[in-house]
């Protein structure tokens, strides 16, 4: 268990430091870089590290929930020829050609590793002077964790993140090319897709307001999720997901069987949201040039509904596509808190404070081994 620990940190620190001649601060000077040299965002620093990070992630053993799934379906296919059950064409494509190739089952997590981490760092272009702190939380919030079980979701999601800047930035055709890339991994993506339309405006403006309705939707999260449920039966049952309504008391029974140091998480997420809406005016208005409040809109709503669907875990996945800006919003919160001069010393208290719970959080998932990621084991010692 100790060098799961040490693998982890090492790992963190690494893209870390790997990352810094890609960081370029906000004010738009060029990073670690001397004047004399121009600002490069894809240097042989960020080639290395998706090189370095696909082999070492994507050669693991049994790490992760759905690993064993997926190499089993994978090895089916290799014994009979047929990709033994019905998902979505991009990644049954990509089982195929790895297949036809008669590749090691190892490949297709190195490809699904590789293409996790190729749209992280597309996707971060847009703010690459949140990398460090963006890498920081992408740990500690546990979303490098996800990205080894629910595999192909957050591909989907990184694609989705990346569809969305482009969108933003009004590249409307290359938006929906990657957008029809993530679905065809997970069509889950669709979820976040349906948020485009909800961006055009500020909506949360008044921190107090944000304050009384998280406070009030923490209070009656489970009678807002009964009643929502009720009212969405007709057609939820259309849509072919009428089990899940029939079955709500055993979603809550598994959720809760599965569920280790929820009670923890929910306070430390509780005071994170409470900290990020505290400064969301400052937020907004410090990176008003960078779209900062579309971003807030997503998460902000993603953190509405965690409230609500925290204790169904098939409801809560599909609020990954919102809730995981959550990493995004809180690397803008720590760049601010620790780079601004007005209040600086209780600014820097608070984001320590913040880092280091977050660490905590961090070591305490993996002393628990959260969706099976530890101990952390390599195919090459099996």
């Amino acid at each position: 268990m100790a060098g799961t620990y040490i693998f982890y940190t090492l790992l963190m620190v690494f893209m870390i430091f790997l990352s810094l001649p890609s960081v370029q601060p906000a004010n738009g000077r060029d990073g670690i870089l001397s004047n004399s040299e121009p600002y490069r965002y894809w240097g042989g620093n960020i080639v290395l590290l998706i090189v370095l990070y696909s082999f070492i992630i994507g050669c693991r053993y049994f790490v992760g929930i759905d690993y064993e799934a997926y190499r089993e379906w994978y090895l089916e296919l290799q014994q009979t020829g047929i990709y033994p059950r019905e998902i979505e064409f991009g990644y049954e494509g990509l089982n195929y050609l790895l297949y036809y190739l008669k590749a090691h089952y190892a490949f297709l997590f190195i490809i699904l590793a590789f293409l996790q981490i190729l749209f992280f760092y597309k996707s971060l272009e847009k703010f690459s002077f949140l990398i460090p702190w963006y890498i920081f939380f992408f740990f500690t919030y546990l979303l490098m964790f996800s990205s080894m079980n629910i595999m192909r979701q957050t591909l989907a999601y990184f694609i989705f993140f990346y569809a969305l800047n482009l969108a933003i930035n009004k590249q409307y055709l290359r938006a929906v090319l990657y957008i029809l890339l993530g679905f065809s991994f997970h069509k889950s993506i669709v979820i976040g897709v349906a948020l485009y339309p909800f961006l055009g405006s500020d909506w949360f403006k008044n921190k107090y307001v944000q304050i009384g309705l998280l406070l009030v939707l923490t209070a009656f999260s489970k009678q807002i999720l009964d009643l929502a449920l009720q009212i969405a039966a007709p057609v939820v049952s259309v849509l072919g997901y009428g089990y899940y309504v029939d079955n709500l008391d055993y979603m809550y029974e598994i959720t809760e069987e599965g569920a280790v140091g929820a009670g923890t998480a929910r306070i430390l997420f509780f005071i994170l949201d409470m900290s990020i809406i505290w400064f969301s005016v400052d937020l907004k208005e410090e990176f008003k040039s960078i779209d900062f409040y579309k971003y807030y809109n997503i998460y902000f709503l993603g953190a509405l509904l965690d409230r609500i669907v925290y204790d169904n875990f098939i409801l809560a996945r599909t609020n990954d596509y919102l809730l995981n800006f959550r990493v995004l919003i809180l690397s803008f919160l720590c760049y601010y808190l620790f780079k601004s001069t007005a209040d600086r010393v209780p600014k820097i208290i608070l984001g320590s404070t913040i880092a280091v719970m977050m660490m905590a959080f961090f070591y305490r998932a993996i002393y628990n081994s959260a969706a099976q990621t530890s101990p952390f084991n390599f195919i090459l010692f099996e």
